[in-house]
């Protein structure tokens, strides 16, 4: 029979690492982990950037913005009294308006019931109307319209000069005033307690029956 000449097989030998492979393989390890805590840091910071940015926005309470967005006049009556000095001149009318509150915060804005004043002379007071609680939705313009003022002359108390001339001359200047507390719930998370002030002026035109120059602070 002939000599096999295969080769017997030898297992392999195992030999240890070194100290330097041992040293480069830690390093090597001790700089993912860096890595690894780096990154993980990195988007730490920015999620508390973003919740920050979202909480200054978001939670952030301004104030609603009330206004009167149109006017009108019925049963306008006027006395400008030039044939008679034993008169006083006088007016009456009805006005029906339209009134706005503009709600940019991320929260519901609740009100309370309130009293919408038209005013002349910015202080004398020639006709009011109740106004009821409501809410105007985030990001949202509530209207309440057909909002209805009696104003009459015989409610200033001291009949000036001013009054008079203004009635002959056929331009009367009026303002109108109104305070809406409230409440703004931002995200049911934050409560704040806002205030809306209406503040406008306009002036009315006895020839016309009309309001002119509407303007709201």
């Amino acid at each position: 029979m002939a000599a096999d000449d295969s080769v017997p097989f030898t297992p392999s030998k195992l030999y240890p690492k070194s100290d330097e492979e041992i040293a480069t393989f830690k390093a090597m390890k001790k700089e993912r982990s860096g890595k690894c805590f780096v990154y993980v840091f990195a988007g730490i910071v920015i999620q508390c950037v973003f919740i920050l940015v979202f909480a200054l926005v978001t939670l952030r309470s301004r104030i609603p913005d009330a206004k009167i967005s149109s006017i009108m006049v019925k049963n306008l009556g006027y006395n400008n009294a030039t044939s008679s000095a034993s008169i006083s001149p006088s007016f009456n009318a009805t006005l029906v308006a339209e009134v706005t509150i503009k709600n940019t915060n991320f929260g519901r804005f609740k009100f309370e019931n309130t009293t919408m004043s038209v005013l002349y002379g910015g202080i004398q007071n020639v006709g009011d109307t109740k106004i009821g609680h409501g809410s105007v939705k985030a990001r949202d313009t509530q209207k309440m319209i057909n909002l209805t003022v009696e104003v009459r002359s015989s409610r200033v108390f001291n009949h000036s000069q001013n009054l008079s001339s203004e009635i002959q001359s056929g331009m009367l200047k009026l303002s109108s005033y109104a305070k809406f507390r409230g409440s703004v719930n931002l995200l049911n998370i934050v409560k704040r307690k806002e205030i809306a002030q209406m503040n406008c002026t306009m002036i009315l035109n006895f020839t016309s029956g009309k309001f002119q120059d509407l303007r709201c602070q």
